[in-house]
């Protein structure tokens, strides 16, 4: 059964083959072929993970042996795990989403072929990345992610901004790609293979390798192998998931179709970072350096990317912070080595993406009802009721989120600082739900005066549907989370040793009242904020409007790149463009053709004219003047007799040897025949 699991990347592949080469043929029916190629590599994804989860045994395909130079081996094969299978269900199931809603979506699109087959092999390139046994493979597949990213970015090409999105995607991800090319070379230096499995398991007995990063200046800069080994491997990552400072990239990705902004945020491309974190994992938990650069930048990323996306008016550059803010969170996990989570959440982030990008135009058409609906009735101020519902609601998520099952995906690798980080964030998430919670129960569920069906949140159809709905939802997660953590753990590095002296919250006190005093605070802050109908100090100072601006204008990272970056590139390329090619290449050639024109003018002139034609003619009167002394010197007549007497003599020749040719051949037959007797005496004798 698992050499069929080779469709899985194979069935996409062919399908994008056979709709670039005969999609002209198959018009509008190019979307049914992408989308039952995705159907089957995703029925074969779910066959892997049933099993997995029967057998829990890793499955290694061999396919063949790519390339062989010296010591470097490289064989193609399909590792998969545990990870693998989840990775494979979330890109093909929204694949499959995303192809049946394009097959609608793009109809009456000029290129409606091509997309599909750039699409399937975007797909393709995804599903061999996380199912690919070695580096170079990987990197190969890492490679095709970002020219299939181009290619459908620039899909309206006739429209001058997405050509410069996908520019600009490109070139700031084959910026970050040259780190994780140095960081494939390194590892092959290092440990002379490029097989993931090899590497994972000689890591450990690596870990005090150094190598001397200044060794060409003749200068001596120990550093650990594994440290920038992990560095350059994490400097890719930060280019495919969109990491300050190469997240500039992902917002103009934008400008492609929607169904593209679906696969790219959901399921493919953004998600490579955290996948080869997580691969990885054994490896880069050798390194604290490296761990704690991936904490701060994810931690970093995750702020910045969420301030600015509460700032953003464009739907789109809202869910692109968005996604920008959730990966920076996944990536701060693995940091902290909760890799447990930042898998999880990918899975959760994936899900609900999809849905947000597909489903844009829907809640865009409802979002302008209901405000139409808010601007044509008076809303009065919500009762007492409905601010103690939000406080009931908000006592909810502690609950949840501090369970066992939730607490052991941070706590699996036994790793202080995603210990720490699980209250931390845990803390602030409660706080902040509280808010949001408050915000929208208030809003959504107090008295309109024009409104035509009176909402009342503490009936008891209403109190029923949402406890047995939040109680499904909780028990679901529990089981779920139960479940996960041991079935993934195998895929993950070897845990940290547990170190003694740690505080670990276990007590009643601090599982529920720490959580719930965060909850309390949220949600009397949040009441204080939205109660008052005069605006807050926080929305009248001067230093808030500063910092509203900065945050709608992204930090500025755009045009401290265009005037840093950008303009002095395009200025060097002016420069060398008028300095080298025009005054000096242009000039060289000019002068090389001028004093071509000039040698060969001399050449016709002194060499052709004065030297060939001249001594050719010249040539021509000797010879006419050789022969006509060889005509007056020599005597033809006394040439003509002697002819006729050598003629004569010949003749008289030919006579005397017809004579002797007869006794010449007798005499030759007597001497034969004498031979002959001799030798039948003489062989008569030996025998005798």
């Amino acid at each position: 059964m698992s050499v069929f699991y080779i469709l899985i990347p194979l069935v996409p592949l062919v399908a994008s083959i056979t709709i670039a080469l005969a999609g002209r043929w198959l018009g509008e029916a190019s979307g049914k072929v992408g989308i039952y190629a995705i159907s089957i590599s995703f029925g074969l994804s779910v066959a892997a993970f049933v099993e997995l989860v029967l057998w829990k045994e890793p499955l290694f395909i061999p396919l063949y042996e790519f390339l062989r130079s010296g010591s470097l081996v490289v064989d193609l094969g399909l590792y998969i795990d545990q990870l693998t299978v989840l990775l494979l269900l979330l890109v093909t199931g929204v694949s499959f989403v995303v192809h049946v809603y394009s097959s609608r979506y793009m109809i009456g699109d000029a290129r409606y072929s091509r997309f599909f087959a750039v699409m399937a092999f975007f797909t393709f390139g995804m599903v061999t990345l996380v199912m690919s046994s070695n580096l170079l493979m990987m990197f190969m597949c890492w490679e095709i992610m970002g020219i299939c990213s181009y290619l459908l970015i620039s899909h309206q090409a006739d429209r001058k901004a997405a050509c410069n999105a996908a520019t600009k995607v490109f070139l700031v991800n084959a910026l970050a790609d040259v780190g994780l090319l140095f960081g494939i070379i390194l590892t092959f230096a290092t440990f002379e293979t490029l097989d993931i499995r090899q590497i994972l398991d000689q890591a450990p007995s690596m870990s005090g390798q150094t190598i001397n990063l200044l060794g060409w200046a003749g200068l001596e800069c120990q550093v650990q192998a594994i440290t920038m080994i992990t560095l350059f491997l994490f400097m890719g990552c930060m280019g495919k998931s969109a990491q300050v400072p190469f997240h500039v990239w992902l917002p103009n990705a934008m400008e492609a179709p929607t169904p593209v902004s679906a696969l790219i945020h959901a399921a493919t491309m953004v998600n490579a970072g955290p996948f080869l974190l997580v691969r990885f994992s054994t490896f880069f938990m050798l390194s604290p350096v490296a761990m704690t650069v991936i904490a701060i930048i994810g931690g970093t990323t995750a702020l910045f990317a969420a301030v600015v996306s509460l700032t953003q008016t464009d739907i789109k550059k809202i869910l692109a912070y968005s996604t920008i803010s959730q990966i920076g969170f996944m990536i701060m996990t693995c940091g902290l080595g909760a890799f447990a989570v930042a898998i999880f959440h990918m899975l959760a982030h994936g899900c609900l993406k999809g849905f947000l990008f597909l489903s844009t135009g829907n809640q865009l058409k409802s979002a302008a009802n209901h405000e139409h609906n808010e601007s044509a009735s008076g809303r009065s101020r919500p009762s007492w009721l409905l601010y103690f519902g939000a406080l009931i609601l908000a006592c909810a998520p502690p609950f949840l989120i501090f369970s066992g099952p939730y607490e052991s995906l941070w706590t699996v690798h036994n790793s202080t600082t995603a210990r720490i980080a699980f209250w931390v964030i845990g803390l602030l998430t409660v706080f902040f739900t509280a808010m949001y919670l408050f915000r929208g129960v208030t809003s959504l569920f107090q008295r309109s005066s024009s409104a035509v069906v009176q909402p009342r949140f503490f009936s008891p159809s209403h109190l029923l549907g949402v406890s047995v709905g939040a109680m499904g939802l909780i028990g679901l997660l529990l089981v779920l989370w139960r479940w996960f953590v041991p079935f993934l753990t195998p895929a993950l590095g070897n845990p940290y040793p547990p170190v003694a002296g740690v505080w670990q919250p276990t007590s009643l006190f601090a599982l529920l009242v720490f959580p719930l005093l965060a909850a309390f605070a949220g949600w009397a802050l949040a009441c204080m904020l939205y109660s008052n109908p005069k605006p807050s100090f926080v929305a009248r100072s001067n230093w808030a409007k500063t910092m509203y601006v900065l945050f709608l204008n992204k930090f500025y990272f755009d045009e401290i790149y265009n005037i840093f970056i950008v303009r002095p590139t395009i200025r060097f390329a002016r420069w060398l463009w008028r300095e080298i090619d025009v005054l000096a290449i242009n000039r060289l050639i000019h002068g090389i053709a001028t004093n071509s024109a000039l040698f060969a003018r001399w050449l016709w002139q002194v060499v052709d004219v004065r030297g060939i034609d001249r001594a050719v003619v010249e040539s021509g009167h000797q010879s006419v003047g050789l022969a006509r002394w060889l005509w007056e010197v020599i005597d033809v007549r006394r040439i003509e007799k002697n002819a006729e007497r050598i003629g004569r003599a010949a003749d008289a020749t030919g006579h005397k040897l017809q004579d002797v040719e007869p006794r010449t051949l007798q005499d030759h037959l007597v001497v034969l025949i004498l031979w002959l007797v001799m030798a039948t005496v003489f062989f008569y004798w030996i025998v005798l």
